[in-house]
């Protein structure tokens, strides 16, 4: 089982981190997780971007995987305000609640 879920969250100033921030706590409510660590990553380049391998911000990962299932890394890092997620046929400017609790599920199972 796993001791403690971290969460990371990549984002500019000109991407801000609070809507993403809150879509995260209420998937954690809904997961029922008690143990984790919300990290924030203020990236000020696309060197730092590229330091952290982000494809574009906000960029939410978990225990270090993606929360995106269909995310892949295509070697092209950059700290712009770039990145669309798609769930459940619609697209979004951050991962909506439902892709980030998907993905809690698949890091909880898996670990262990």
């Amino acid at each position: 089982m796993v001791n403690k879920v971290k969460i990371s969250v990549y984002y500019t100033p000109e991407c801000p981190k609070d809507p993403v921030v809150e879509e995260i706590k209420k998937a954690v409510e809904e997961a029922g997780l008690k143990d984790y660590e919300l990290e924030e990553i203020l990236l000020a380049s696309d060197e730092e971007a590229a330091q952290h391998r982000v494809l574009g911000v906000p960029t939410v990962r978990i225990n270090g995987v993606d929360v995106d299932p269909s995310f892949e890394d295509k070697g092209v890092y950059t700290s712009t305000c770039s990145r669309i997620y798609k769930w459940a046929g619609k697209y979004h400017d951050y991962p909506p609640k439902g892709m980030i609790v998907e993905a809690l599920r698949r890091v909880l199972s898996t670990s262990g």
